[in-house]
């Protein structure tokens, strides 16, 4: 079995300390195979007509994680000195990813449809199946390809109707990220700020947020937060 990389290490750092920490409580942890490390797009894509003019970067590829998945879903224990607090992720190896059909989430001829039509999704929420996931747009001639986040539950935001937002984040950068929030519900709010975060929709997310904000660094105090607190400062208060 070879050595995991560097972004591999860190997220199998992130499931171990999920596991390790008693005032979390863990249901659902799955650990896939490691897989071939690839330094510049699998051969595969050349044969494909759909992926001519579409950048997988280098630096994509070396950065990407090589994991058949990866998978948590997690709650604040039951008598911890914590707010109720939960968050789960589901990341699969990108190249099988990206291959696979788009997400069925805005029916054909719907406002947004074509746009979903270029997503393959990269993270979601299967156990507790709350409607949300992460995608990578696949466009031609594009480096680095976006970064969406689907809530299923977006357009009850007045004003709003719509279930897609792109996030400021590469596919890496997202993952970067992950490691540090643990998938928390509601993280990827932290990088966008095209939705009105003063709705009453966005209540309940800002206060498992803050909770994470407060709390993650005497948990997990080998991580940085600084710059979620940045984000989260310039956001919801």
């Amino acid at each position: 079995m070879r050595t995991p990389t560097p972004i591999e290490q860190r997220l199998l750092k992130t499931q171990q300390e999920l596991q390790d920490c008693p005032h979390l409580t863990v249901n659902r942890s799955l650990t896939g195979e490691l897989g071939q490390i690839f330094e510049k797009t699998p051969a595969l894509f050349g044969y494909l007509p759909e992926w001519d003019g579409v950048v997988l970067s280098s630096e994509l590829c070396v950065n990407s994680p090589r994991i058949s998945e990866l998978a948590n879903h997690w709650w604040s224990a039951p008598g911890a000195d914590l707010p109720e607090l939960g968050g789960e992720f589901r990341i699969t190896d990108l190249f099988s990813a990206v291959i696979k059909h788009p997400p069925d989430l805005i029916p054909s001829g719907w406002p947004g449809a074509e746009l979903c039509s270029e997503l393959r999704v990269i993270d979601n929420t299967p156990l507790t199946a709350a409607g949300q996931l992460a995608a990578i747009r696949i466009q031609r001639h594009t480096d680095p390809l976006e970064i969406w986040y689907y809530d299923m539950d977006m357009n009850e935001v007045e004003g709003w109707g719509r279930q897609l937002v792109r996030l400021d984040l590469t596919y890496t950068g997202y993952l970067e990220r992950l490691v540090l929030t643990k998938g928390t519900y509601g993280w990827q709010y932290l990088f966008t700020d095209e939705v009105p975060f003063t709705d009453p929709y966005f209540k309940d997310i800002r206060t498992g947020l803050g909770a994470m904000l407060d709390h993650f660094p005497g948990l997990f105090p080998t991580w940085d937060y600084t710059d979620l607190r940045r984000r989260f400062a310039a956001r919801f208060d």
